[in-house]
């Protein structure tokens, strides 16, 4: 699973990919273009903003469940390898 979102930069438009992990509330970073600073806020009109932080939040979730189910899986193995 790709653990990167697509940005717009709002001032340049062209697209980039960044690491979901870091993309919050409040997050910023320098468009790799232009190199503006763009801020991440919850209440932003730019529906391209709210898009790259809605994809950020859900690929957070399904990073954090895949390392659940391995985490779980591999409990579930060392449990059936004590019981052999």
């Amino acid at each position: 699973m790709d653990d990167k979102v697509r940005i717009r930069c709002p001032y340049c438009t062209r697209l980039f990919r960044h690491r979901a992990q870091r993309i919050r509330d409040g997050f910023q970073l320098n468009c790799e273009h232009c190199v503006r600073l763009i801020t991440f806020t919850r209440d932003t009109e730019d529906p391209f903003m709210r898009r790259a932080m809605k994809a950020a939040q859900d690929t957070r979730l399904a990073l954090e469940a895949k390392m659940t189910a391995d985490r779980q899986a591999s409990a579930a193995a060392a449990q059936a390898q004590r019981d052999y």
